[in-house]
């Protein structure tokens, strides 16, 4: 398929891909939500140069394009009414009736014999709709299982048959997991705290300009993930830095007459300046100019050396200076350099290249084709989001070359000397790359053992996606070179723009992320970024969107729900309440809140930083409609037994919801803590997670409730825009 967007992960949508696919008959494609003047919204649409169609058995009965037997439209026309119809309420609500398990028991008895093992539309159909009841994590629990095990197993048979175009569908729907299916809050298990320190990484930040908004986004992911871990009690290890040695860093430094050591100094100063500002937390800021950094790249060149997967050769090809890589034709296009005149340039990065020969040493890359593919297709969760895990496969497989490893000291001097050859420098990658192997093995600024701190291998490593190829291929191929654990995770974001557009200079759109954090609030403008951007795709920043998040999600419904509780005219004793005789309402939320720390869990460790932070909200949302429906600025003179109950629901939930939030807004919650007068030993640990921690009696805080985020005038901000 040329083209296939989707808003959402959708099993209707499922059956059209996986149709596709299965026939290995491209067509073009837009999947979306149907226009509005056909008067449905939220249903999958199928366009290509000849029909449009809406109902989602009829796209996958095109896509097919093959005479279908009638008792496969049969079952077909069964799935599209009677199944859909009975499942609903399993699908929209969760509740599990004798409709539902007679539609399913059903299926087993009267469907599955016809349909098993013959790979056509009916069972194509059949297995995408019932994704939902039966995938991993899915509406199903065991119990309900037990009597459908045939249609259970059946569903897993699948799956293993048509393990490879459902793969494929899943990268084109944007699916990472099979719970994105769900249209329900799905339900995980909250995982007990890891012995293993959770060590997470950022990139080591080039020092060529001063830090952007990407190196922030990257620097706060790792930063929030770390703060998460802490405060499940874990021993974390988070480490950031910058990348200072290369051709090009040289070259700047003599632009502004500064020796290149003294050039990184104030470059990585600036860098670690910023982040102090953001209030990140790191256990070490490494400089690849670092006494023990050099001392483990030298190492880890000597083990590939000695393993025989390093050698001297000759490069012919083109090289990058501002992207420091070699390139292959395939990479090469036509171009213009900054003066307009023709030239070739890398296909990636658009940057000039130049034809370069040069004697240097060469990585045998090409010797780990083969355990590079099976790492990666053992391992899903190797690479988030799934479709980049994809794109690395289908890289490998194209073929791999040597990698040169080393420049000529008369090309490059700034760099560390090749052991045994100092005509040599070790190039850029093999030493930046090895600085997440050196931070690992530090102890009192000495480097130990990896095995001795335990934090190899990296939980995380957490990079953008330009440079997605380096970290799933170059680096996994030294650290089987050099007979080390591969890293459990590499999650690859994208990138930033401003109002649509790519930030550039030419633009003149760039804007200083730090300005923005105190016009809006440094926490507000880290809800933003995490809250308004995927993995899979490029986040937008804007002033409007920004304001609207700010105004409405953090003021509106976090602000006000807290202020609700600590008004005296509501809670005029100033203490946790004791809660009375619960009404079905109050266990929905209670139940809720309940659910919430596994999912934020799942979501934390997957990592998708924006669904964590919309499933807190959602029970935040539903805990104002409860306020709103139980009025308890009423209730404190007309039922005073009601409130106490209502006031408990609301406070112990909105604890619970406050506490998950403290990786992201890290200067806020302890105030909200303090407010609501959470003692000290429930701000973080696993039992502060539970509902009902905090004891009846317990007073609440006793300063005034201050102003805890600013709201923002929206029109001045869409005037402007």
């Amino acid at each position: 398929m040329s083209r296939l967007l989707s808003d959402r992960a959708n099993h209707h949508a499922l059956k059209c891909v996986l149709s596709a696919l299965e026939k290995g008959s491209p067509i073009n494609v837009t999947l979306t939500s149907a226009p509005l003047s056909f008067g449905v919204s939220k249903v999958p649409y199928l366009l290509d140069d000849r029909v449009s169609i809406f109902c989602p058995n009829e796209m996958a009965k095109f896509v097919w394009n093959a005479s279908i037997p009638h008792s496969e439209l049969a079952i077909l026309e069964w799935e599209r009414t009677k199944f859909s119809s009975a499942i609903a309420a399993l699908y929209t609500k969760r509740k599990f009736s004798p409709a539902v398990l007679g539609v399913l028991q059903e299926a087993e008895k009267v469907i599955l014999p016809s349909i098993r093992g013959n790979s056509g539309i009916a069972e194509i159909v059949m297995w995408s709709a019932m994704i939902p009841a039966f995938c991993k994590n899915g509406l199903l629990e065991a119990e309900q299982r037990e009597g459908i095990t045939e249609l259970n197993n059946w569903f897993g048979e699948f799956a293993v048959r048509h393990a490879k175009n459902i793969s494929a569908a899943y990268s084109l729907l944007g699916v990472q997991e099979e719970a994105d299916f769900l249209r329900v809050r799905p339900k995980f298990a909250l995982t007990n705290p890891s012995d293993k320190p959770f060590y997470v990484t950022t990139p080591i930040y080039y020092v060529n300009a001063a830090p952007h908004i990407g190196h922030v986004y990257s620097t706060l992911i790792a930063d929030s993930l770390a703060r998460y871990h802490r405060l499940k009690g874990e021993e974390v290890f988070f480490m950031t830095g910058t990348d200072e040695h290369g051709q090009k860093v040289a070259q700047a430094a003599e632009a502004k007459n500064m020796t290149p050591y003294d050039f990184t100094t104030e470059v990585s100063n600036s860098f670690k300046e910023c982040f102090a500002a953001f209030g990140m937390k790191w256990e070490h800021f490494i400089r690849t100019t670092d006494e023990e950094h050099i001392q483990v790249v030298q190492e880890m060149w000597r083990t590939l050396e000695a393993k025989g997967d390093i050698y001297l050769g000759k490069y012919e090809g083109w090289y990058c200076v501002s992207d420091e890589a070699f390139l292959t034709p395939q990479n090469i296009t036509d171009g213009v350099d900054k003066n307009g005149n023709p030239c070739k340039v890398s296909l990636e990065s658009g940057h000039p290249v130049t034809w370069m020969v040069e004697e240097n040493y060469k990585f045998k890359l090409s010797k780990f084709q083969e355990p590079l593919l099976q790492w990666l297709r053992a391992n899903r969760d190797c690479i988030v989001p799934e479709f980049r895990r994809q794109e690395v496969i289908k890289f490998v497989e194209g073929g791999l070359l040597d990698l040169s490893v080393s420049r000529r000291v008369d090309q490059c001097s700034w760099g560390i000397p090749v052991p045994g050859n100092e005509k040599h420098v070790i190039y850029v990658w093999l030493d930046a790359l090895s600085n997440y192997f050196t931070s690992s093995r530090l102890k009192d600024g000495k480097v130990v053992d990896f095995e001795q701190l335990r934090r190899w291998p990296a939980d995380l490593h957490v990079i953008g996606k330009d440079i997605l190829k380096f970290h799933a291929v170059y680096w996994p191929a030294f650290l089987m070179s050099a007979g080390l654990p591969l890293p459990r995770k590499i999650v690859a974001h994208g990138w930033w723009t401003k109002d649509g557009k790519k930030i550039s200079k030419s633009l003149n759109n760039a804007f200083d992320p730090l300005e923005k954090g105190h016009e809006f609030g440094l926490d507000a403008l880290k809800y933003f970024l995490l809250r308004d951007s995927t993995f899979a795709d490029d986040g937008d920043y804007n002033d409007p969107n920004m304001v609207a998040r700010l105004n409405g999600e953090l003021a509106d419904t976090l602000g006000n729900l807290l202020l609700r509780c600590v008004s005296k005219k509501v809670n005029p004793a100033a203490v946790w309440p004791a809660p009375n005789s619960l009404t079905e309402r109050d266990q929905a939320i209670i139940d809720a809140v309940r659910e919430l720390p596994g999912v934020v869990d799942h979501y934390f460790l997957l990592p998708d930083m924006q669904k964590a932070l919309i499933a807190i909200f959602d029970v935040l949302r539903e805990l104002n409609l409860y306020a709103t429906e139980n009025a308890p600025w009423k209730l404190v003179k007309d039922d005073p037994v009601r409130l106490d109950t209502v006031l408990f629901v609301m406070m112990e939930s909105l604890r619970v919801c406050i506490t998950l939030l403290s990786p992201v807004l890290v200067d806020t919650v302890p105030k909200m803590l303090a407010l609501l007068g959470v003692p000290p030993q429930l701000h973080s640990g696993i039992e502060s997670f539970k509902f009902g921690a905090v004891a009846a009696g317990t007073p609440i805080g006793e300063t005034q409730p201050e102003i805890l985020f600013a709201k923002a005038d929206l029109k001045k901000y869409t005037s402007s825009a």
